[in-house]
């Protein structure tokens, strides 16, 4: 079950997309598709989304291939693939996303990644949506277990030079417009 049913941020991301009305949404961490069935209910037709992850190569709470390509193989707009988050980035072009979604098991270095390597990716006036944000985010057991960076600390870093608000109810939400 998605972290994100917790608190119903998939209104949030509804709302978003809405707004947005994008061409384009890239999504990292398919899990069991809640945030992708959100993103569904918020799209015209018109909309592309490419959705990825590494399935069952994920050491944790990971998703199963052949069940998600099953949910969505009615959805023509949906493409749904085995891909890293640290390699795709270079399959893009510049200003070629108008969402981005990153919900991997984030941590203050993925965010870190993200902004360095996808944030020339979006387009003017699209969104990063990353998982996390909150104190209570970078508390949770594994974030502890296995020393992971700060999210909250990179987000303040953050802030200093692109427009972002997170919204901190658990698991929290950071979310970064580029201007």
């Amino acid at each position: 079950m998605s972290s994100y049913s917790e608190n119903n941020f998939g209104d949030i991301i509804k709302s978003i997309t809405f707004s947005i009305n994008p061409k384009k949404i890239v999504e990292f961490g398919i899990l069991n598709g809640y945030s992708l069935d959100s993103f569904l209910n918020g799209i015209s037709s018109e909309c592309i989304i490419n959705a990825y992850d590494i399935f069952e190569k994920f050491n944790g709470n990971g998703s199963n291939y052949n069940e998600i390509i099953n949910k969505y193989k009615n959805y023509n707009n949906i493409s749904i693939k085995r891909g890293d988050f640290y390699e795709e980035y270079k399959n893009f072009e510049d200003e070629s996303i108008d969402i981005l979604h990153v919900d991997i098991a984030n941590d203050g270095d993925i965010y870190n990644f993200c902004v360095d390597n996808y944030y020339s990716k979006i387009v003017k006036g699209g969104i990063i949506i990353l998982e996390g944000g909150s104190r209570e985010r970078d508390n949770v057991e594994w974030m502890i277990k296995f020393n992971k960076k700060s999210i909250k600390n990179v987000v303040n870093k953050l802030k200093n030079k692109y427009s972002l608000i997170s919204i901190d109810n658990f698991p929290s939400v950071t979310i970064i417009r580029k201007n």
